[in-house]
């Protein structure tokens, strides 16, 4: 019998078919010359293109997309500036687990290596920002190279993948078809050996406590390890902050808080004095080890990845496979666990601190100059439902996010806490309003970060998605200012303008509210995660506190 020959189409085509048989449902673009074919592809699928103002918020938001639903985001990018432009992007991404996908067009290739318009090595480029890089040079290669772009940012460590599609090639006809969705393989529990060995390794510490990173907060792993909680009365949990939300609700009683910035905080406390660690999924990018193990406590490692050996992170233990089916057969082996006396007692004392900061934090008067910044996340906190999402730009507002807001379900509450990239927060909304419509959905920044990343409220109004964005406002960079002033007795060079934001969102169409007074923070806020469209909530905040709390940050935490 003849085979049947299949029929030849654009090869930009078979991308768009490649990409849908990976279950992408959004591309984040800026359209160009280079790139049309593809662009001219997708407005024949079923694939959304979400119309970006900037290529580095395009792939922040894909970023979002791929760490909120497990599906790898995907941004679209011209060649040249339009490629370059990606780079912190996927750099976030790729330092942060976040699956990501690339397309970024190229000139063709006949002149890919001649010095001629918008010419550049894309590829070394894009090499060096994630862990998937390579230049398409055939049409029939196609499929295969979107198949594996996507296996690569979804196998872990999850993180950027990048290709380079030359112009000529996307117009090229090819007769090769887009790979069957191919999910990746799942792994089984670590050998049963290493399991044994670790539950008693554990059933003998005198104090063992949990470290939930990164990998613990996948949906079937956080089950796991809530599952482990409710069968260990007792039993101390610290979440690393891209763990937030690993311990639910009704766990509360074994939630020690997080670690990642502060030091001598109730969880860096329980980690310091713990003689049998284990870490659950844990990334040293999130929370290099050096900074928490003090005590060289046993440290099993569980986890899909190999552990990376550092001075301070030398596994007396490595349970290596399927974060999820390991911790189960833990939780089985460990079940009516329980602790000592005299570390129940412990706890309880670290408990009251961590809960002795938030009260302290909500005495804490005003400033001069507005809002004192702890009240105003406390605030925030109380007005949000348990499965809000909440996504955190980088700066001083920073500080106070991490250290007073809880979230009670995992990827719920975003961090950049791998490559501290300012202007997250908004773009993050925006992917996070297009996966949970319906949600409460807010972000928060500081001024300077806001305006990297505020062009975007033009494609939020467009979208028709509706989420809060609250400014701290003090007008300077005041997480550069507060350390200048510690290290060199002035500042110098981080006053920024005093804006009309709210002229400014209305531009976009976007509702703006000014809060020059802590008393019309509330009002403001409620009108806000009311209204439809996206929300700009400007409030004046008061930094005074900042040095202070500088004693208690890590060194150079935002170097």
């Amino acid at each position: 019998m003849a085979t049947q020959k299949t029929e030849s189409v654009r090869s930009a085509d078979r991308v768009v078919e490649g990409l849908a048989a990976g279950g992408v449902k959004y591309v984040f673009a800026v359209p160009g010359g280079k790139i049309d074919q593809v662009y001219d592809a997708l407005a024949d699928s079923d694939i959304q293109v979400v119309l970006c103002r900037h290529e580095q918020n395009a792939a922040f938001m894909a970023a979002a997309m791929g760490r909120i639903t497990g599906t790898p985001g995907v941004v679209l990018a011209t060649s040249g500036p339009g490629t370059s432009n990606l780079a912190t992007g996927l750099v976030t991404a790729n330092t942060e687990g976040d699956p990501v996908v690339a397309l970024c067009g190229a000139v063709p290739r006949a002149s890919l290596l001649k010095r001629t318009h918008q010419s550049m090595n894309a590829e070394a480029l894009l090499t060096s920002v994630t862990k998937f890089a390579g230049t398409v040079n055939d049409p029939d290669n196609v499929p295969e190279v979107v198949a594996n772009a996507l296996r690569a940012a979804a196998t872990e460590p999850r993180g950027a993948a990048a290709i380079v599609l030359p112009n000529d090639v996307m117009a090229a006809p090819t007769a090769k078809q887009a790979a069957r969705s191919l999910p990746i393989g799942e792994m089984g529990a670590a050998p049963g050996a290493d399991i044994e060995r670790a539950v008693q390794v554990i059933r003998s510490a005198r104090r063992p406590v949990l470290l939930a990173g990164v990998r613990g907060a996948d949906p079937a792993a956080c089950a796991a390890v809530r599952a482990l909680l409710s069968a260990t009365p007792g039993l101390p949990v610290v979440e690393t902050f891209q763990a937030a939300g690993v311990v639910s609700r009704e766990l509360e009683e074994h939630y020690l808080g997080r670690v990642g910035l502060f030091r001598n905080q109730p969880g860096d406390e329980i980690l310091g004095s713990a003689d049998v660690v284990v870490t659950i999924g844990y990334d040293p990018v999130e929370y290099d080890p050096g900074l928490w193990n003090v005590s060289s406590p046993q440290i099993i490692h569980i986890d899909t990845i190999p552990a990376q050996i550092d001075n301070h992170y030398k596994p007396a233990l490595e349970l290596r496979g399927d974060v999820a089916a390991t911790v189960k057969e833990i939780a089985t082996a460990l079940k009516g666990l329980s602790i000592s006396k005299d570390y129940a007692s412990d706890l309880a004392g670290q408990r009251r601190a961590l809960q002795e900061i938030d009260d302290v934090a909500r005495r804490g008067a005003h400033g001069p100059s507005g809002m004192n910044p702890a009240a105003l996340v406390l605030h925030l906190r109380d007005h949000l439902d348990d499965d809000a999402t909440v996504t955190s730009d980088v700066g001083s507002n920073y500080i106070y996010m991490t250290r007073h807001f809880r979230a009670w379900e995992p990827r719920h509450l975003l961090f950049s806490n791998g490559q501290q990239s300012l202007g997250v927060g908004l773009p993050w909304a925006i992917a996070a309003a297009l996966a949970r419509p319906g949600k409460q959905i807010v972000s928060i920044s500081g001024d300077g970060g806001f305006l990297y990343s505020s062009m975007e409220l033009d494609t939020a109004v467009r979208l028709g998605l509706t989420f809060t964005h609250i400014i701290m406002r003090d007008n300077s960079y005041d997480m550069v200012k507060f350390q200048q002033v510690l290290k060199f007795g002035r500042q110098f060079g981080v006053d920024l303008g005093d804006l009309d934001i709210v002229t400014y969102a209305a531009s976009f169409g976007a509702h703006g509210h000014r809060v020059r007074t802590p008393e019309e923070f509330g009002p403001a806020l409620t009108a806000a995660l009311a209204e439809p469209g996206p929300s700009v909530v400007d409030v004046m905040v008061d930094y005074t506190h900042n040095t202070a709390l500088y004693s208690e940050l890590i060194d150079d935490p935002f170097e």
